[in-house]
Formats: C-alpha cells, structure tokens, sequence
C-alpha cells in the first residue's frame, strides 16, 4: 500500500483517516454492520474493469472505516459530508483490490517526487 494516500476531507473542511490498504479481518469486522459484498464485486467489460459509483463510494467507505475502527460514522452520513469523488473511489477501490495497481501507484509516486526533488535542487 501506499502510505501517502491516508487521507479524506469532507466537505466541512474535516479531515479523516483512510486506510486503502485491505485488511480481511477488518473487512469481516466492517460487514457486520455494514455490507461490504457489494464493493468487492468487479464487472469486466471490453478488457476493462468496470466499477459502479456505488462500489467506489464504498471502497472509500470501507477504507475510512478500516483506519476508525471504534470511532466513525455510518454510511449514509459520510456520503453526505463527502462529495463523491469517481477518480479517489476508483484509486482506493484499486488500491484496496489490485496489488499491481498499488505497486504502480507507489513507483509513480516515487517517480513525481524524485523529479520534485531534482526540480527543487535546481532552484
């Protein structure tokens, strides 16, 4: 997982912990107040994967709850103080999901901040 994406800011300005990286026993805690089957399931369609807002709502959902695991707020709440975000739900659903897509994350984030660094050693 990548450590950088930790992050969630509602729309008050209230930032919150996430945690993109699946943990099942987690997940099995979550799913006993919360339906979690829903945000694992992946259509496939013309060699792509295909995700609902839905199931990107509930990825990031399911990663805020991975990281407040005493202290958080139902579903129906933090969809109405977070503006849903396609691109972030389907990044953290990805994340949660596909190894290779975290391992791909992680060596373009390494990529931008070595050019930020270069860029900043210039100055």
């Amino acid at each position: 997982m990548d450590e950088n994406i930790s992050e969630l800011t509602f729309n008050d300005g209230t930032v919150v912990k996430i945690d993109a990286k699946l943990n099942l026993k987690k997940l099995m805690m979550i799913d006993k107040d919360f339906d979690t089957s829903e945000f694992a399931k992946l259509t496939m369609g013309n060699k792509s994967a295909e995700i609902s807002v839905m199931q990107a709502a509930k990825a990031v959902y399911v990663a805020y709850r991975q990281a407040n695991m005493s202290d958080y707020i139902n579903f129906y709440e933090f969809i109405d103080r977070w503006d849903i975000d396609m691109e972030f739900g389907s990044l953290i659903y990805s994340l949660m999901m596909f190894k290779s897509a975290r391992d791909a994350y992680q060596k373009e984030f390494e990529r931008q901040a070595k050019l930020i660094m270069v860029k900043n050693g210039k100055k």
